[in-house]
């Protein structure tokens, strides 16, 4: 693969993002660049864009503007990946938040992909952990609770890393399995 047809753009608050975007660039040797370095003209310089962000209160995070910046680009190509504290294994829940955020032309044109990652209270924006500790008391509160809810009340009781190497494998077999 010529590394300088391929870039990983990452936008990344409490390190997961960042982490899988280095296992990607790493493993596609190619260029990866912090979010908020990117201008259209860099994004110009390569066939293909990988984004990767998080998931952030049911959004995908800096999307908009990457978007924009690679809409007026010259690049060919723009895939996506997200990352969460939801486990991949909860494939309908997944599936909701890409129907939630990409139009249907975006899920048929843009390849997407979603990598468990996990919870960084200590990196946590004092605006996010505020959030969570909401969403945490809320949970508790719930009477009959299903199983999801269960989950949802677990695995946000605290910091905890489910990201593996394996979760960017789907994303680097499409890069090399696409036409040049």
């Amino acid at each position: 693969m010529n590394p300088k047809k391929v870039i990983v753009i990452y936008k990344s608050s409490t390190g997961f993002t960042k982490k899988y975007a280095e296992m990607v660039a790493e493993e596609l040797s190619c260029a990866i660049v912090d979010y908020r370095t990117v201008t259209q003209a860099l994004l110009s310089e390569y066939d293909t864009v990988i984004f990767g962000t998080r998931a952030h209160a049911g959004m995908i995070d800096g999307y908009q503007k990457v978007k924009k910046m690679f809409g007026q680009s010259t690049a060919g190509r723009l895939l996506l990946f997200v990352t969460g504290a939801m486990p991949n294994a909860e494939t309908d829940v997944v599936e909701g938040f890409w129907h939630q955020n990409l139009t249907p032309k975006e899920l048929s044109e843009i390849p997407h992909f979603y990598m468990q990652a996990g919870l960084c209270y200590e990196k946590m924006c004092l605006t996010d952990r505020l959030m969570m500790k909401v969403a945490s008391g809320m949970m508790k509160r719930k009477k009959d609770k299903s199983p999801q809810d269960l989950a949802m009340e677990q695995a946000i009781k605290g910091s905890y890393d489910i990201s593996s190497r394996q979760y960017i494998e789907p994303l680097v077999s499409y890069i090399r399995e696409m036409p040049q």
